[in-house]
């Protein structure tokens, strides 16, 4: 079945369409199956690598 997914993270916006296994019973069941689709890396942008700075295009020069 194909379901439509809108995800907002720190305001931005995702949009899809995706093919979802079977017929979800709940919410809840897509909640879990959608993080189980999502790779999430982090960083500590404070203490971050040149590479993880050009990995995840942190500015070395944005304050927070």
């Amino acid at each position: 079945m194909k379901i439509a997914v809108e995800i907002t993270i720190f305001g931005h916006v995702f949009s899809e369409v995706v093919d979802y296994p079977g017929t979800p019973k709940s919410h809840a069941e897509v909640i879990q199956w959608l993080i189980r689709q999502t790779d999430f890396k982090w960083v500590n942008y404070e203490e971050a690598s040149t590479e993880d700075k050009m990995v995840y295009h942190l500015e070395p020069d944005i304050k927070h």
